[in-house]
C-alpha cells in the first residue's frame, strides 16, 4: 500500500515537472514567431550559479558566428600568452658601425605584427638612430616580415570588402592599423562630382569619380560608392553618391603594407635630416638578433588592454594578429591562420576546452568559413566566467547603454538593461550574434545567442512600429532578455 502511494506520489511529481518544463518551453518557442520567417536561430541560457540549463535551441548545430570568434582569440591568448604580454618591434643594426655621424652597412626594422604601431612610433625610432649620431646610412634600410607569412587575409572574407580599413590585412608590417583615412564633400550644393580630401602625408594614391545624384536618381541607376583596389596602393573611388552637409568619411585599407611602410620611413628620414645610399627593401626570411645590436624598440600596452580595445571595439586588426601570434609562439615559427587556428585548438583544449568540430578561419569572425554552435561558445563562456579572477576577460565586454558596441544596441536599449546585459556581439550580413552575462535579481545567467540567415524584408514591416529594416531581430532580442531577466 506504502509502494503504492509512493510510486502514485513520484508520478504526480514527474507529471508536475513535465508540465512546468513544456510550459516554460513554450513560453521560450513563442520568441521564435517574432524572427522573420527563414531565420536560423540557436541558443543556450545557463544558471550560472546551479550550472544547468534553463532553455535551448539547436544549441549544437554549427552557424556563422562572426566577431563572437574574438572570445576564443581573447581566452587563448591570454592563457598562453599571458596579461603582461607585449609586442616588441625592433630597429637593429650595429653599434660599432657607428663612426662621424655615419652608419656603415644595413640597419633592420623587425615587424612582429603590432597592431598599435603608429607613425609616430617610426619617427621616435628614427629620432633615437639620430641621437646615437647617425646621419647617413650607407647600406639598405631592411623590413623584415618573417614573424607572419601566408595570406594577409583569410579565407573566407568577402572579397569587396578587402579595400576598407575594418578587413586591413593582418600582416606582420602593420602601420596606422593599415588604414588610411580620408572624406568626399561638395564644393557647393550644385555641384555635379564629389571632391575627395586625403591628407598629403599619406603615401598611396587614390582618385575619384562619384557623381551626385539624388536619392531618386541613385535608386533608379541601381549606383553607390565603389572602388577598384590596385597594387602598390592604388585606389580608384568612383559610383554615386547623395548630397549632404558634413563630408562623407572614408577608410581605406592598406592593401600593400610594405610600400607603405617603406614610402614612410623614406619621407620620415629626409624630414629628419638623414640620408640613405641603399633602398627600402623587405626580407622574409628570419634574422638571428643575436647578430645585431638593439638600437631602437618600441613597445604595445600590455596584452589585457588589447584585448578590451579588440572585444569592446571588436577591431578586427587586433584579432587576427593574435591569432597568428598564437600561431607563432606556439609552433615556433611564422605564424599564419593556419597554425593560428589550431594553436587556438589546443590551447583551449589543455584547459579542458574541447572545440570538436568547430572551424577556425580567423581569430576576428570575418571569415564567412568559421562554424561553431552555441553549446560550443557556451562551453568558453563558463569557463572565462568561473575563471575570472584569473583571467578578467569579463571586463573587456561590452556593457549594454554603457560602453562598447552594445552601448547603443537597439535589441538591449532600455533601463531594464543597462548595466545588466554584458556581452560580446558578433554581427554581419544576415549574422547577429550575442554571448555573455545577465545579471539579474535572482542570480547571474549565461547566455549564448545565434541568428543567422537573417533578413527583414521591407514588405513585411509594420508601419505602426516605426522602426528600421531590423525591427524583428530588435523586438526578439528585447523579448529574450526580458524573458532571462525575469526568470527566478
Amino acid at each position: 500500500m506504502f509502494g503504492n502511494v509512493l510510486m502514485l506520489t513520484r508520478l504526480m511529481l514527474i507529471a508536475s515537472l513535465l508540465y512546468t518544463v513544456n510550459t516554460f518551453a513554450s513560453d521560450w518557442q513563442a520568441l521564435h514567431a517574432l524572427l522573420p520567417k527563414g531565420t536560423q536561430l540557436s541558443y543556450q541560457v545557463i544558471d550560472a550559479n546551479k550550472n544547468n540549463v534553463i532553455a535551448q535551441h539547436q544549441q549544437e548545430t554549427l552557424r556563422t558566428p562572426a566577431s563572437m570568434q574574438k572570445l576564443l582569440t581573447a581566452t587563448a591568448s591570454m592563457l598562453y600568452l599571458g596579461k603582461d604580454f607585449r609586442y616588441q618591434t625592433l630597429l637593429t643594426g650595429a653599434l660599432s658601425n657607428i663612426k662621424n655621424n655615419r652608419y656603415k652597412g644595413d640597419l633592420r626594422l623587425h615587424f612582429v605584427g603590432d597592431p598599435t604601431l603608429k607613425r609616430q612610433h617610426l619617427i621616435e625610432m628614427l629620432l633615437t638612430l639620430k641621437k646615437l649620431g647617425i646621419r647617413n646610412i650607407e647600406g639598405d634600410f631592411i623590413l623584415n616580415d618573417s614573424q607572419f607569412n601566408g595570406y594577409q587575409w583569410s579565407n573566407g572574407q568577402a572579397w569587396n570588402d578587402l579595400g576598407v580599413c575594418y578587413t586591413s590585412p593582418a600582416n606582420a608590417i602593420i602601420v596606422n592599423n593599415n588604414c588610411v583615412l580620408g572624406n568626399l564633400s561638395l564644393k557647393s550644393p550644385q555641384a555635379e562630382k564629389a571632391t575627395l580630401y586625403i591628407p598629403a602625408y599619406e603615401p598611396v594614391d587614390i582618385s575619384s569619380n562619384v557623381d551626385v545624384v539624388t536619392k531618386s536618381q541613385r535608386e533608379a541607376l541601381f549606383c553607390d560608392l565603389e572602388v577598384t583596389r590596385n597594387s602598390q596602393n592604388n585606389y580608384h573611388l568612383w559610383g554615386c553618391m547623395v548630397p549632404r552637409k558634413r563630408p562623407f568619411g572614408l577608410a581605406f585599407s592598406v592593401n600593400d603594407p610594405f610600400q607603405y611602410a617603406s614610402k614612410i620611413i623614406t619621407q620620415e628620414l629626409k624630414n629628419l635630416g638623414m640620408t640613405l645610399t641603399g633602398v627600402v627593401r623587405l626580407e622574409s626570411q628570419k634574422f638571428d638578433l643575436k647578430n645585431d645590436d638593439v638600437l631602437a624598440r618600441y613597445q604595445s600596452p600590455k596584452l589585457d588592454e588589447l584585448l578590451t580595445k579588440m572585444m569592446k571595439e571588436s577591431d578586427n586588426l587586433i584579432a587576427d594578429s593574435l591569432f597568428k601570434t598564437l600561431g607563432a609562439a606556439y609552433f615556433q615559427g611564422p605564424g599564419n591562420f593556419r597554425n593560428g587556428a589550431e594553436a587556438v585548438k589546443l590551447i583551449l583544449k589543455k584547459h579542458g576546452i574541447d572545440l570538436e568540430n568547430a572551424y577556425l578561419g580567423d581569430g576576428s569572425g570575418l571569415s564567412r568559413h568559421n562554424l561553431m554552435s552555441a553549446e560550443l561558445f557556451m562551453s568558453v563562456v563558463k569557463f572565462i566566467y568561473q575563471n575570472d579572477k584569473k583571467l578578467g576577460l569579463l571586463s573587456s565586454f561590452s556593457v549594454a547603454g554603457i560602453d562598447g558596441t552594445l552601448k547603443y544596441h537597439k535589441g538591449v536599449r532600455g533601463k531594464q538593461f543597462k548595466g545588466k546585459v554584458i556581452a560580446k556581439t558578433g554581427s554581419m550580413k544576415g549574422v547577429a550574434n550575442l554571448l555573455g552575462v545577465v545579471n539579474t535579481e535572482y542570480g547571474d545567467r549565461l547566455f549564448v545567442l545565434i541568428l543567422n540567415g537573417y533578413n527583414q524584408p521591407e514588405s513585411n514591416l509594420q508601419s505602426q512600429l516605426a522602426r528600421d529594416e531590423n525591427a524583428s531581430q530588435y523586438l526578439f532580442e528585447n523579448a529574450f532578455f526580458e524573458t532571462i531577466l525575469n526568470l527566478k
